[in-house]
């Protein structure tokens, strides 16, 4: 090393600096566009399986949901998620109520225990595309210290009632309404 300290001690006249300026180009170009791809795969993730939810509830997710379950997997809950937004399917087998009971035992049981200052909209009656009756309403409220909203319907088949809790923090529900619309609609509830 030389005794000047205003001396270069990087040899930049070597042919291998020349290129390190291109190589770190090159580098970068390479992590973003396969970053990019990585999240388009994502977004684009091809739909998941058909879901049946305690035997007697089928739902089919749209493109970009993603089940917590393997598609096939016995169990009475399944939840969908996209983005900050989920879809909690309940299966209620035996259930011979109205969709209004099972509507108010879910608001009772399961809503106001775990939404601080929740506040109900007005419920709509209704079908689903098959047919069987169906309630429906939304709600806000706060949960871990998170406003949220999210919109219940319940629908009751001939022996199994059916809960789909849609949820997301405040403003985030409305981006996926009509994917969440399409599900609950073309569900089977047996």
């Amino acid at each position: 090393m030389s005794g000047d300290p205003t001396a270069d001690p990087i040899d930049r006249s070597s042919p291998g600096w020349r290129w390190l300026p291109v190589l770190v180009v090159v580098a970068v170009i390479a992590i973003v566009a396969g970053g990019g791809q990585l999240a388009g795969a994502a977004g684009n993730a091809a739909p998941a399986g058909p879901q049946e939810v305690g035997g007697a509830v089928r739902l089919q997710p749209l493109p970009g949901w993603a089940a917590a379950e393997p598609p096939g997997a016995p169990h009475q809950e399944l939840t969908l998620s996209r983005g900050s937004v989920t879809l909690q399917v309940v299966a209620v087998p035996g259930w011979s109520g109205t969709p209004e009971d099972l509507a108010q035992t879910y608001l009772d049981r399961s809503l106001r225990p775990r939404i601080e200052d929740l506040e109900i909209g007005q419920a709509s009656s209704g079908t689903l595309t098959s047919g069987v009756p169906a309630v429906r309403f939304g709600y806000v409220g706060l949960a871990d210290g998170v406003t949220i909203e999210g919109a219940v319907t319940v629908a009751t088949g001939a022996t199994t009632g059916a809960i789909f809790d849609a949820s997301a923090p405040k403003g985030d529900l409305a981006g996926v309404a009509s994917d969440v619309d399409t599900m609950i609609e073309d569900a089977e509830v047996g």
